[in-house]
């Protein structure tokens, strides 16, 4: 199946899938407990779409702990971070992403990035939504990668090509 088959087919059974916030929690659960997250200083997430493993706790959990917590936003084709606070107000974007208006970006380390997906294999290759911001961002930085998904969301094999960059762990529910 090309990508663009499957990214339809599973983002209609990611909006279907039950028991979303249960599950959220289990993959919060999970991923604060990885020897990767306890020992990050800064952590570059996204906010998520209401499809979407929620991501909502684990900035809060996250900014609560003192960790550096970065969102993405878009700019010129590109992905890039910015530092967030309790108080930081995130507007939608063009594409229906919920993104930080601030304007200082930030040029600092990055010790783990979760990265979201349509769907993962179980050889830690992620189908995106097919713009390719992570992928180009990913293989310009020496960052851990932690993509999160609904086992729903997780399949034996996935298509990709040379541009696709590997995960260095998916955490499912």
């Amino acid at each position: 199946m090309d990508k663009q088959t499957l990214r339809k087919e599973y983002l209609e059974i990611r909006k279907n899938i039950l028991d979303k916030d249960i599950k959220s929690k289990l993959i919060f659960n999970k991923i604060v407990n990885t020897k990767e997250y306890r020992q990050c200083k800064t952590i570059a997430l996204y906010k998520s779409l209401d499809s979407e493993v929620n991501t909502d706790e684990l900035i809060d959990y996250s900014l609560s702990v003192g960790k550096i917590v970065l969102l993405p936003k878009v700019i010129d084709n590109d992905l890039v971070f910015y530092k967030i606070t309790k108080e930081t107000i995130l507007i939608k974007s063009a594409f229906g992403v919920y993104e930080p208006i601030e304007e200082n970006n930030y040029n600092g380390n990055i010790d783990l990035i979760i990265v979201p997906g349509v769907c993962f294999d179980k050889n830690n290759n992620r189908l995106g939504f097919g713009k390719g911001y992570y992928d180009r961002y990913l293989s310009n930085n020496s960052i851990k990668k932690i993509g999160i998904c609904f086992k729903e969301q997780l399949l034996d094999n996935i298509p990709t090509d040379i541009n696709d960059m590997k995960m260095d762990l998916i955490i499912t529910d």
